[in-house]
């Protein structure tokens, strides 16, 4: 009896001791309007312990130990909180209330100074206008990939990107798109890099494709964006915006390996460099070593790209950068159709010859700056410089079978090719703020100015045979034998430099483009934007002849109106006109390209219309929208060369594109990311210069394509708390070929289609304290697939299935 009640004795002081040693925490989470906040994570830094609110706002937390705890909190689209509680003996049961704060980013005058978000959304943008706007007050659609889809995709280059925005797919396999029914690529378009012109997908820069290792985000300004950059492509204007320095210390490096032999590893510091954070760093490398999937297509490819941001006053922002990217690997023409069956070769065979290569060094430096003269009134001005050097050598079709139409033997050709291209850019102007009466004003007014050279110097061999035994033999590669050896090239019979080549090299210009825009409020809902811009397009080289340079002048307006159907709905609809000047060559020269009269530039115009929508505080963007763009004078390749090996160009009286897109993208809740895309494009080919042509679709550009990724965090179930999955995949239905090709039966000329497709993809992603672990597979079922291509002899197929694995860390 004693000893029982000894240990019932020890039995309560123990649990009295217990009780007064521990405590609890309970609130209650609200907005800024009093609101209950649900599904909001409260963490206590101190403890594993976490709770998530419930429908009305409360959480609860207990048996925690007496001492000093930080509450934090997090939820999707507000600012998360820091609270610091204190459990004693004297308080041993804490409450609390905690009001959220939605995000808000202040919007910069021009963009050097990093994004902060650190989700799929950039709600805001300055392709659309040249100054921050947030993208649903931009009466045009635009599309963005953020870094963070990039990762969690491992999206290493812009073909890798693409997929993920309505209307815009693959042409080819180089840098080279189609966007609302119309080729953007070669000599049809160009990219911006942070608004000014760079040497990708121009010139011989087409053929290198960027990777995404230094961007911040991808942006895709759908229809003409002449009024604002000139000489753009009428389906849209494709702008990669590189990363900015942030003022809080971030290093983040990765390493990876994958399918076809691939390792890569990346690296990305930022931070300030002084105590007064007026000296910001940003420092991204990247390395990639793959064999591809492509028979002789190994590559190498290597990029530094260094920035800083000064900040000398409060109204003075300055950044440089500089990006250097090596590749080193070969150039792939393709895929040969055998025989007129898509599918006879395997996706990897290749024409390249062992010892062939392309060699590739681009840099470029940009500097920005902003002025602030006072809040409303600021000057802007940008710079950019782009070389691009290129050393080819490779065995290429000639775009003839040699037992056509049983199409197994292929003409080849030789080339080998040493060329510089420069690209300079200069963009200014300025900003002003102001009212007139109740209606206020966003003006700019500004000039740009754009030079092109190819450099004289460049040089090139182009051989079509070979000597044997003094007996010249043709070129040629057997599809059903082929054989891959090491080619001597010292009995290859050089050809004269061809007429195209030197035209290339007196290819240079310059444009100089004049522009106003005013964005105009009329009401706390009604928005007009009213832009004009006036472009002076000339070549620059003498001829020789005494003739005078080719002036291409052009006036573009553009007009647009947002209307806020609700405080997170736009209604928008457009017009904009865009225009290409044709090279100069081909106005003085239409002979040596085939034709008796000059060619003449491209026009273009867009009306859209639509409606745009931010919800759930701003974390998730939506946009639907229709649209018809008009093109004339469109330039084609009509894949035949002149007796001198020049191409022979056509030009097709008009094009038709109408459609209608839908994108979301963002988070639909704390825990479901969603990128999500549906496009369907008609684009039409009308006065046509090739019969056969007419009322036919627009090459590459499919009816419906349609691209999907979802990626869901288990952050809430405990046993699961660090780990994700994502599912996607994209689908795009037939597609037209660029040229006509020879029924294997008749021999008659045909136009035949790539077919269509749908692959899937998947993700699994784990985080542990800093580690970041993730498996991308690719294409899971082996889809054999074309992303593109031309005709039978240059097909692009798409990759098998295929994975990677990456291992990153964050300090």
């Amino acid at each position: 009896m004693k000893n029982s009640f000894v240990l019932l004795l020890l039995i309560f002081a123990s649990t009295a001791l217990y009780s007064q040693t521990t405590g609890s925490l309970s609130g209650k989470i609200i907005s800024k309007n009093n609101n209950p906040i649900e599904k909001v994570a409260v963490q206590l830094k101190e403890s594993q312990k976490t709770a998530i609110t419930k429908a009305d706002g409360s959480f609860s937390i207990s048996n925690l130990p007496y001492g000093t705890y930080t509450v934090f909190t997090s939820a999707l689209g507000f600012d998360p909180t820091y609270k610091t509680i204190k459990l004693s003996e004297e308080k041993p049961i804490y409450s609390i209330k905690i009001k959220l704060i939605p995000h808000s980013y202040d919007l910069q005058e021009v963009e050097l100074l990093g994004r902060k978000r650190n989700n799929y959304v950039s709600d805001y943008s300055f392709i659309g206008t040249k100054t921050a706007s947030h993208v649903i007050d931009v009466p045009q659609s635009i599309a963005t990939v953020t870094k963070e889809l990039m990762d969690d995709q491992q999206a290493f280059t812009l073909n890798d990107v693409v997929k993920n925005v309505a209307g815009v797919n693959q042409y080819s396999s180089y840098d080279d798109l189609t966007v609302r029914g119309f080729r953007n690529g070669y000599q049809s378009g160009f990219r911006l890099v942070n608004g000014l012109r760079s040497g990708y997908s121009y010139g011989n820069g087409f053929f290198r494709v960027p990777l995404t290792v230094n961007l911040e985000r991808v942006e895709v300004l759908k229809g003409p964006g002449a009024a604002l950059f000139g000489d753009i492509n009428p389906g849209g204007t494709i702008n990669m915006v590189t990363k900015k320095p942030l003022d809080k210390d971030r290093k983040a490096v990765k390493f990876s390996v994958g399918s076809f032999q691939t390792v890569r590893s990346t690296l990305d510091f930022t931070g300030p460099l002084n105590t007064q954070k007026t000296l910001l760093y940003r420092l991204n490398v990247g390395y990639e070593d793959t064999k591809t999937f492509r028979d002789f297509n190994n590559r190498k490819s290597f990029i530094v790209a260094p920035s800083v941001t000064f900040l000398p006053t409060d109204k003075t922002t300055i950044n440089a950068e500089l990006v250097y990217s090596n590749f080193n690997g070969y150039l792939d023409r393709g895929l040969p159709i055998e025989g007129g069956n898509l599918f006879a070769l395997p996706l990897s065979f290749a024409l390249n010859q062992p010892n062939d290569y392309f060699k590739v060094k681009d840099l470029s430096v940009n500097m920005s700056l902003n002025h602030k003269f006072s809040e409303k009134f600021s000057f802007n001005l940008a710079y950019m410089k782009f070389a691009y050097n290129e050393d080819l050598r490779e065995h290429r079709t000639l775009n003839t079978f040699a037992d056509a139409p049983q199409n197994t033997i292929m003409n080849m050709r030789y080339f080998e090719r040493q060329a510089k291209e420069y690209t300079d850019n200069v963009s200014s102007y300025f900003s002003l703020k102001a009212n007139t009466g109740k209606i206020k004003h966003k003006l700019i007014a500004g000039l740009d100015y754009v030079r092109f050279s190819p450099d004289k110097n460049s040089a090139m061999i182009d051989a079509r045979a070979k000597v044997v035994a003094g007996d010249t033999i043709p070129l040629r590669f057997d599809l059903k034998n082929p054989v891959y050896e090491i080619k001597h090239t010292d009995n290859y019979i050089e050809r004269p430099t061809p007429q195209f080549f030197i035209d290339y090299l007196n290819s240079a210009y310059h444009t100089t483009g004049i522009y106003v825009q005013d964005q105009v409020s009329l009401s706390n809902r009604l928005d007009v934007l009213l832009g004009l811009r006036y472009e002076f397009y000339r070549d620059e080289r003498d001829y020789g002849n005494g003739e005078e340079e080719v002036a291409q002048n052009t006036a573009l307006p553009r007009l647009g109106i947002t209307y806020a159907l609700k405080d997170n709905i736009n209604f928008f609809a457009s017009y904009s006109q865009g225009f290409k000047p044709v090279k100069a060559q081909f106005v003085k020269f239409p002979e040596r390209y085939g034709q008796s009269n000059s060619f003449k530039n491209e026009t273009s115009y867009q009306v859209e219309t639509g409606f745009k929508g931010e919800f759930f505080n701003n974390s998730l963007i939506s946009t639907i929208s229709l649209y018809q763009i008009e093109k004339r004078n469109t330039l084609q390749n009509t894949g035949f060369l002149t007796d001198e090996g020049n191409p022979i160009y056509r030009q097709n009286g008009k094009a038709i594109s109408r459609g209608i897109e839908a994108e979301i993208s963002g988070n639909l809740n704390r825990l479901l990311s969603i990128n999500a895309n549906y496009a369907y494009n008609y684009t039409k080919i009308e006065d046509a210069s090739v019969a056969a042509e007419n009322d036919r679709m627009a090459a590459n550009a499919p009816k419906h394509s349609a691209g999907l990724w979802l990626k869901y965090s288990f952050s809430h179930y405990s046993s699961l708390n660090g780990f994700g999955l994502a599912i996607g995949g994209q689908a795009l239905s037939k597609r037209r070929m660029e040229l006509q090709v020879q029924d294997i039966n008749t021999g008659d000329l045909i136009w035949d289609y790539w077919p269509s497709y749908a692959i899937a993809n998947a993700a699994i992603f784990y985080k542990v304290n800093k580690f970041n672990i993730s498996i991308n597979i690719n294409n899971i079922f082996n889809k054999k697939y074309f992303v593109g291509g031309y005709d039978y002899f240059r097909a692009s197929p798409g990759k098998p299935a295929n994975f990677i694995t990456s291992v990153g860390y964050t300090f």
